[in-house]
């Protein structure tokens, strides 16, 4: 019995956590989309702007110390700052115009329209990061947020946001560890697709009807037809054929996959054998 009542504790806070991660996995795919844009962003000269409050500004400075390491030793480090760590400008700009507009003020004075604004709404009490993230779509920039509850049409608090990256979960702990994955899995697939060749060349083809898996603005679903060497792939657009990178994904012949930015991120299902 004095076993079993000391392992409660632990088997409660393990199935509080089950569920969160098992929703983590499903939402991989917004993990990918995300990525994919940062790292379109970041060849575009972006930067990243980080916020958050309370302990989410804890979070804020981590994501943004990650970011300015370089993922893999000898690649390049991408610029980041969070407007949470100078507690000079916090409490100034606190003073002088309320709370609410600490990083809003921030952001239209640093934010440029290639920029990456990433903010942690993990509680009450984040009209700043709201604000902030209204400030940063009036400016162009691509806005990410990192919820504690799930949001699958985009919207926070009727703002609408790029990318939503909830933790589904009420439990604001748990909520930081979820974002804690989640934003490690972004620097380094920031990385990945930073480093893909296809984002420093020009596009070789367009399609008028939309099929291009070079240039279009959404995911694209294709047929492969050919697996060769070194993670590719031939793919049928509809319009004619074209080499992929499936270096994420096992794609086999005949199967169906969603392409963004020549990258297949997801097999939709086919035939493949």
């Amino acid at each position: 019995m004095g076993q079993q009542a000391g392992t409660a504790p632990l088997d409660e806070a393990a199935a509080r956590r089950a569920g969160p991660g098992k929703a983590l996995a499903a939402d991989a795919g917004r993990i990918v989309m995300c990525a994919l844009d940062m790292a379109e962003r970041f060849h575009r000269k972006g930067r990243l702007l980080t916020f958050g409050n309370g302990a989410a500004a804890a979070d804020a400075g981590h994501l943004a110390v990650e970011f300015t390491h370089p993922v893999i030793v000898g690649k390049r480090a991408l610029p980041a700052i969070s407007l949470a760590n100078d507690a000079a400008a916090v409490s100034g700009l606190a003073a002088a115009s309320g709370y609410e507009s600490v990083f809003a003020t921030q952001l239209r004075l640093l934010g440029r329209p290639e920029d990456i604004a990433v903010g942690f709404l993990t509680g009450d009490g984040c009209g700043s990061v709201r604000a902030a993230l209204a400030a940063a779509r009036d400016l162009g920039m691509l806005t990410v947020a990192l919820t504690a509850s799930g949001s699958d049409d985009g919207v926070v608090n009727g703002l609408e946001i790029h990318h939503v990256l909830p933790a589904r979960t009420g439990d604001p702990r748990v909520a930081r560890e979820i974002h804690v994955t989640i934003y490690h899995v972004l620097w380094e697939l920031v990385h990945v697709f930073y480093e893909d060749p296809v984002f420093s060349l020009a596009p070789a083809a367009c399609h008028d009807d939309g099929a291009c898996v070079t240039c279009a603005d959404t995911a694209v679903p294709v047929r492969v037809t050919e697996v060769r060497d070194g993670g590719l792939a031939v793919v049928d657009t509809g319009s004619g054929t074209e080499e992929i990178s499936v270096a994420l994904v096992e794609a086999r012949v005949g199967d169906v996959v969603l392409v963004h930015a020549k990258e297949a991120i997801a097999v939709l299902g086919g035939d493949g054998a």
